[in-house]
């Protein structure tokens, strides 16, 4: 499809070529671009082609078993215990197509090491299950709350 705009816009430029204080380059009509026989180029099953579910809809990235993977991984500073500090920590998570943590933001700090903590869970976990558009994998983001809490003893 690129392949076949970029061919009718080096047609159109040689044909209505740009006059001084024009800035506008004349529009291809619908019809017009559907009987481009670039498009024939993708063909079903081939590498570029891509199949499209438009009942899908559009999903953020999610990981499964979010609760349990944190209890059994996040591991509470010693800094942060001995001060008797909890608190939830904020952090920002950019998913890649593939599933995998590409960066996370801190958004919402509580400090004593708490911070450093929630960045290397975050960075310590196994792949997503990534954002889709209808059905398609693509970039996303989601902002994950990690609890700091201490145990009464």
């Amino acid at each position: 499809m690129r392949k076949c705009f970029l061919l009718l816009s080096f047609a159109f430029s040689l044909f209505y070529p740009l006059g001084k204080g024009q800035d506008f380059i004349p529009i291809v009509t619908e019809s017009y671009a559907k009987s481009c026989s670039c498009q024939s180029l993708q063909k079903e099953g081939s590498r570029d082609s891509l199949k499209v579910d438009l009942t899908a809809g559009q999903h953020p990235p999610h990981f499964d078993d979010w609760d349990n993977y944190v209890k059994g991984k996040v591991i509470y500073p010693q800094l942060a215990r001995e001060n008797g500090i909890e608190g939830t920590v904020s952090v920002l998570v950019y998913v890649s197509e593939k599933g995998q943590v590409t960066k996370a933001q801190l958004l919402k700090r509580i400090g004593f090491g708490c911070d450093e903590a929630a960045i290397n869970l975050v960075y310590a976990m196994p792949c997503w299950t990534p954002a889709s558009n209808f059905g398609i994998p693509v970039k996303g983001k989601k902002v994950l709350d990690i609890s700091f809490r201490l145990l009464d003893n």
